[in-house]
């Protein structure tokens, strides 16, 4: 039974192949436990954290212009901040329950208006009713206003999350997202596994000017495991957006076929390809003919449309996984339904990322991402965000740590002169009792 528990908590995600009672299976596209709760490739034991660190923001892009029309910028914000957190794996015969939270409250010194809240859940739980019959679980939760600390570890381990993407969050506006997930495996032998199961989601903007979004994707897959490294499989999916109050929605029907490998005991590679077809509809400012204009008194008007194109998807990963770190990189072209502005677009991306524990002392961590959106039914310019961070954790006793991080984050729209940096700094300590260091990345 755990041979069997094991296969399905194997994803073709970065970590894909992750194993549980020594036994590597064929690599189901599991919304699972999966890898929720992971430091440095590795299980770890439930562990809560609470901190307290100095901030300093600059770069923040609120909803709001001055008054010539010009975007407002808020530069040189310093306070403080309380973290709280909590993340880990549990595991039973037949279960497997993964936990990733956080959660904080930071107050700017120089601009309490600015003050605010974030909290990030991610929980996944695998059960295995029978020896063919298994179920997974997923959900992602949460509320932000700043695009600092909105990725990490909580949304980088899911296979598919169209709410927690580093592009979700152009302006730093509120926002408050939902994603539920659940697949039904059914193992057909302990080389196949057939899936079936889909997400719903939903996200709304305090900001009156950006759309929210209602959405629910429906998916089968099918895995077949080659060799004891190696697998193959298929997926479709059938994903439907639509953009309260009333922006439109779209249709996407994704059709990719992957392969899964082991290069070594220590990487894993994965691959996958394909083609989305979108409908997409909505409503476009247009200019009226001069005639028109001259006799309805306006210079524009709008208009409905109605677009259906075809575009390749795919991606690909190479992950390493060695006794006290692990390191990932990652591109990836597929669907998104955008940030509030940009809706139904294409994204692409690349990724990459780098944790390190030591036995006692030290966790180190590292990332990089860059994203570009595309709208397949709007005529905006491309939007692309390129964010980073490093950061680490320093024992001083069991329980008493030091903690520090850098992130930055660069928006660009070049045709519309739009380039905006901002970067964020922190530095405290942190109370967190257990055996290894603390991990936040």
């Amino acid at each position: 039974m755990k041979k069997l528990l094991a296969a399905l908590v194997c994803s073709v995600a970065p970590g894909a192949f992750a194993q549980v009672g020594g036994y590597m299976g064929p690599g189901v596209l599991t919304r699972g436990a999966s890898d929720i709760g992971t430091r440095s490739g590795q299980q770890m034991d439930l562990r809560f954290y609470a901190d307290l660190t100095g901030i300093y923001d600059t770069g923040l892009q609120p909803y709001s212009v001055d008054s010539k029309g010009n975007l407002v910028t808020i530069n040189g914000l310093y306070g403080m901040e309380l973290d709280l957190g909590a993340y880990g794996q549990h595991q039973w015969r037949q279960a497997l329950l993964g936990l990733d939270y956080r959660g904080n409250f930071y107050h700017y010194e120089n601009a309490p208006t600015f003050d605010g809240t974030t909290h990030n859940l991610t929980l996944g739980y695998t059960y295995q009713k029978s020896r063919r019959l298994a179920f997974d679980f997923r959900e992602l939760a949460g509320t932000s206003s700043l695009a600092y600390g909105f990725t990490g570890p909580l949304n980088e381990s899911l296979p598919t999350n169209f709410v927690g993407q580093p592009t979700s969050i152009l302006f730093d506006n509120r926002i408050y997202y939902i994603q539920s997930t659940m697949d039904v495996n059914f193992i057909l032998s302990p080389r196949t596994v057939l899936t079936a199961g889909g997400d719903g989601y939903l996200v709304r903007r305090q900001a009156a000017g950006l759309a929210g979004l209602n959405g629910y994707t429906l998916r089968g897959a099918i895995r077949h495991r080659l060799t004891r490294t190696r697998t193959i499989g298929a997926t479709y999916e059938h994903i439907h957006f639509d953009f309260p109050p009333a922006y439109g929605q779209s249709d996407v029907n994704m059709l990719e076929g992957m392969f899964a490998t082991a290069l070594s005991k220590r990487w894993t590679f994965n691959l996958a390809a394909g083609v989305f077809q979108s409908e997409v509809q909505g409503v476009e400012q247009i200019s009226l003919d001069p005639v028109v204009a001259a006799l309805l008194g306006q210079s524009s008007g709008f208009q409905a449309f109605y677009k259906a194109n075809y575009f390749p998807s795919g991606s690909a990963d190479l992950t390493g996984t060695f006794r006290r770190y692990t390191v990932s990189l990652s591109y990836a072209q597929t669907v998104t339904p955008g940030n509030g502005v940009y809706l139904t677009s294409r994204q692409q991306s690349g990724t990459a990322s780098y944790s390190y524990t030591a036995l006692k002392r030290w966790n180190l961590g590292a990332n990089f991402g860059y994203y570009t959106l595309l709208g397949i039914g709007q005529g905006l310019q491309p939007y692309s965000t390129y964010s980073g961070g490093a950061g680490f954790t320093y024992s001083l006793t069991r329980a008493i740590q030091l903690v520090g991080h850098y992130d930055a984050r660069h928006q660009d729209i070049t045709a519309a002169g739009f380039r905006q940096t901002g970067y964020r700094a922190s530095f405290g300590i942190a109370f967190s009792p257990g055996d290894v260091p603390l991990s936040l990345w």
